[in-house]
């Protein structure tokens, strides 16, 4: 009998904690926009920010100096991508700074004088290209599609410097081993779709940690740690009701919240899902408790409430880098096949003999003007 009589006691001790924790929450408007404001608002600013995930069309222009068949058709080839447009060709780079400075363009394409008679020499010849870094999205979508471009037309220059080579041996020196590059659920590789989730679940720990923080700051604060629990002295030397009763009203209080950033955001911005909601709750609930158990342990550090701004906030940069969060891609390589044997030994050969007759282009980029 005395062991379902302390039973009850403790029940009746976590509820009291769990009710009072409760009117503490709800009495206190700074601890409400953190535990319901910030994780409702914080992902729809983040989707809004990163939203579309790629860019199509990004105005560019060109600063032709060289002004041969060459040159012509690296540009053409540039604005035929889907990711830039050339608006203007430019007639020296002090026109076309100030054309990006007026924002009329977000790119600059630079073609020295000498392009093509160092290309036609066998020389390396650089191409400069210079983006605005306002918008990251931008600078990648340049950096991507002047790659593609280079590598295309290089691959062009080294097939017309084979001479009579067949096709087959074409093929063998331009790409030796085919392969095609896929990313996993993430196929556009957008930013939002590689960066949000890891966001979000980063916003429910953060949020949880600072509205605890506030509130141990608080009581802390204006001495009222003695009175938080009046009428209920005891619950000062059993600790154990007391973290079940905190713990209880925290995770009651997030399960809406976790349900909203989990479910929800990902269903109306299309984010990828790996696993069914059952499985990536399963994981919420430990998460959620270990978040809670943390923010109570840095809680004994806080002695104001804008402590815990400068305690934890900082923490989120590295709880993100420390997840491990990154691109998953798989790459399919295939050996070039002929009739009778592979031949990738052939391309060591050739490159070898055709070493000064290959002609290549280097690409420069540059973050800002």
């Amino acid at each position: 009998m005395k062991l379902f009589h302390s039973i009850k006691i403790g029940l009746s001790d976590i509820y009291y904690i769990w009710r009072r924790e409760y009117r503490a929450v709800f009495h206190d408007l700074g601890i409400v926009l953190f535990f319901f404001a910030l994780p409702f608002a914080y992902p729809i600013v983040y989707a809004a920010v990163y939203n579309p995930e790629v860019v199509r069309e990004v105005p560019m222009v060109v600063v032709d100096n060289a002004r041969t068949p060459l040159s012509r058709e690296l540009a053409r080839e540039m604005d035929a991508t889907p990711n830039a447009h050339i608006v203007s060709y430019c007639a020296d780079m002090d026109e076309a700074k100030h054309m990006m400075y007026e924002k009329h363009c977000y790119g600059i394409l630079f073609i020295p004088e000498d392009f093509s008679r160092k290309v036609e020499r066998g020389e390396q010849s650089v191409v400069s290209f210079y983006s605005d870094m306002s918008i990251l999205l931008n600078y990648k979508g340049f950096l991507i599609a002047l790659t593609d471009v280079t590598m295309n037309l290089g691959g062009k220059l080294q097939t017309q410097a084979l001479g009579g080579a067949t096709q087959e041996q074409i093929n063998v020196a331009t790409q030796p081993i085919p392969y095609s590059s896929i990313n996993l659920y993430n196929p556009e590789s957008g930013l939002a779709s590689f960066l949000l989730p890891a966001i979000l679940v980063l916003i429910l720990q953060q949020s949880l940690i600072l509205g605890i923080g506030m509130m141990a700051g608080g009581i802390y604060e204006h001495r009222q740690l003695h009175l938080f629990y009046s009428g209920r002295e005891h619950m000062h030397n059993n600790v154990l009701h007391l973290v079940i009763g905190k713990s209880l009203c925290y995770f009651s209080l997030y399960i809406l919240c976790t349900a909203y950033i989990l479910h929800f955001i990902p269903w109306l911005f299309k984010y990828p899902q790996i696993g069914s909601q059952v499985e990536i709750y399963s994981f919420a609930v430990p998460f959620l408790l270990s978040s809670i158990f943390f923010g109570m342990t840095l809680s004994i550090f806080v002695r104001e409430r804008e402590s815990s701004f400068l305690l934890f906030v900082f923490t989120s940069v590295i709880f993100l880098f420390i997840s491990g969060i990154t691109s998953v891609s798989y790459t399919h390589l295939r050996a070039h096949e002929t009739g009778r044997n592979l031949v990738c030994r052939l391309l060591l050969e050739k490159k070898k003999k055709e070493k000064n007759s290959s002609s290549y282009i280097l690409i420069k980029s540059t973050r800002q003007l």
